[in-house]
């Protein structure tokens, strides 16, 4: 039984490193370390943002049934925006406080069909943040054009700084 219960625990520590030390484009959410912290979470308020008032019933469905995903003590709420954009918010769960995420027109748009739309990344235990835009390839229809936008979140300002965009062209995945 012990061998069985140190062969879960090693499982887990090796699937849990995968998972966090996954690599984009030479970032890795590693390298951006946030504490994650075990707190209870506050009331919502979505007077704290134009996008708690706009979003009112997004937020709270969201909030209510998520959990840390972001910086150690976030939740990350996104939503679509109609053709292919994505927009988002995340909340803050010490003090049910919104913040804004940097997505829009230029960095989420996905003007075509790559990877099950997955455009946006992001990790509980990391300041790192990561979206790309798509759009399909002028040269060959069955390659897509992504640009990445790499962000650095700092927890004191509650402020995002872009760190790099980068381009690549890769084989589309439908």
């Amino acid at each position: 039984m012990k061998k069985f219960k140190l062969s879960i625990i090693v499982f887990l520590c090796c699937f849990t490193h995968r998972i966090f030390s996954q690599t984009i484009e030479g970032y890795k959410f590693e390298n951006f370390p946030a504490k994650v912290l075990n707190v209870k979470k506050a009331k919502l308020n979505n007077e704290s943002h134009k996008l708690g008032k706009e979003y009112k019933t997004e937020f709270a469905k969201q909030y209510k049934i998520g959990n840390v995903n972001f910086g150690g003590h976030f939740i990350i709420i996104a939503w679509g925006a109609g053709s292919g954009l994505t927009l988002g918010a995340m909340v803050d769960m010490n003090d049910g406080e919104i913040y804004e995420i940097p997505l829009n027109e230029e960095n989420s748009y996905r003007g075509t069909y790559h990877d099950n739309n997955n455009n946006i990344f992001y990790k509980r235990g990391s300041n790192l943040f990561i979206c790309y835009s798509s759009k399909a390839s002028e040269k060959d229809e069955s390659y897509v054009d992504l640009k990445y936008y790499f962000y650095k979140f700092d927890d004191i300002t509650k402020k995002f700084s872009l760190l790099k965009t980068k381009n690549t062209t890769v084989k589309r995945i439908d």
